[in-house]
Order: structure tokens, then C-alpha cells, then sequence
């Protein structure tokens, strides 16, 4: 399966980012990344993370997959969000925690500080096994409120996953509107396919 990724940072080199409501080591974490100095702990055998080494927020949660891989790397999930119901009750036997519902009733204000956010924002509007309507089906502005949400916190790193499918819809217009807003949040955004 391909996927869409992206990803971005915020901040400056070790020292912190002004206005940021993460961790002291959030600034260090983005910029450690930034420079290819992420965690690289499950290529060698036997390497344990730290124990809550970074902390993260998953918006349209699914059940859950993000946070398997984040966890699995040290990292501690401070907030969740997903709106379908029978997806919410797995996600909540899977970790316990029960996500907050449509992530359009929710204030960023209550969204606790984290170091990375991800989401895996509605795929049907983009997938080239549909029609395409792109941001013509309201499933496909839902990105703005991840936006939304990385304007209210600050957060220092996203990475947002989606279809193929978005780089084609609409002749590649979909997915640079995507990314112009997120740099108009204030992110270095890239992209791989």
C-alpha cells in the first residue's frame, strides 16, 4: 500500500520556539529530526526507547495504527480524536482511553501539549478509486482542522498520511493547497510518495 505522507517542523535548533506549548525537548526533538537524527533505536536488535521519550496527539485516530508504531517507539499518546462510533469503541479496548469525537467540536485549547501530531485525514475525496471530488466533498476540507488544531498548539512536528490519489486530484491543485496552508501555520512542509 502507498500513502502520502507528510511531514513538517517548527521551531528553531535547540533552544526552543517562542509561543510553543510542548515539551522542553520538543524543540530539540524537531530539530533532531529536521537534521536526520531521528530515533533509529528499532534498527539495531535489542534497543529499548525511553520510556515516554516524546509525546503525541492522533486526530481521525481510526483504531488506532499511528499510535501502535509511536508507542512502539517511546512514544506516549496525550490525546486522540476519531468521530465513528464503532471505531471509537475499539480504540477504546485497544488503549483504554476514549477519543474525543468530531475533531470539529473540539477547542485546541483543550488539546494537552505534545511534541508530534499526526492524523490520517479522510482519504475518499482523493482516492483514485472514486470520482475525485477533492474539496468539493466536505470530507476533503477536513485538513483545515488539523490546521486548526497545529495553529492552537504550536505543535513542533506533524506528519499527516492519505492516498496516492491526493497528489493527482485536480491536477496536483488538492494537495498544494494542503501544503500552502500548513505554511501558512508557519510549518516547512514536505512530502513523500
Amino acid at each position: 500500500m502507498h500513502v502520502v505522507a507528510f511531514f513538517a517542523f517548527a521551531g528553531d535548533p535547540p533552544g526552543g520556539r517562542e509561543g510553543h506549548r510542548g515539551s522542553a525537548s520538543s524543540s530539540l526533538l524537531a530539530w533532531r529530526y529536521r537534521h536526520g537524527f531521528g530515533s533509529v533505536c528499532l534498527l539495531k536488535t535489542g534497543c529499548q526507547p525511553e520510556a515516554s521519550s516524546f509525546t503525541f496527539a492522533e486526530l481521525f485516530a481510526g483504531i488506532g495504527g499511528f499510535r501502535v508504531g509511536l508507542e512502539s517507539l517511546g512514544g506516549r499518546c496525550v490525546f486522540s480524536s476519531e468521530i465513528e462510533p464503532f471505531t471509537r469503541e475499539l480504540y477504546t479496548r485497544n488503549f483504554g482511553d476514549v477519543p474525543a469525537g468530531d475533531i470539529q467540536e473540539v477547542q485546541g485549547v483543550s488539546v494537552p501539549a505534545h511534541d508530534l501530531l499526526v492524523a490520517g485525514f479522510p482519504c475518499q475525496p482523493f482516492s483514485a478509486l472514486g470520482d475525485q471530488p477533492g474539496f468539493e466533498d466536505s470530507k476533503g476540507l477536513l485538513f483545515r482542522e488539523i490546521v486548526r488544531i497545529l495553529r492552537s498548539t504550536r505543535t513542533p512536528m506533524f506528519l499527516l498520511e492519505n492516498v496516492p490519489g491526493l497528489a493527482q486530484c485536480d491536477e496536483g491543485k488538492a494537495l498544494r493547497a494542503i501544503r500552502d496552508e500548513l505554511r501558512r501555520a508557519g510549518y516547512e512542509v514536505g512530502t513523500h510518495f
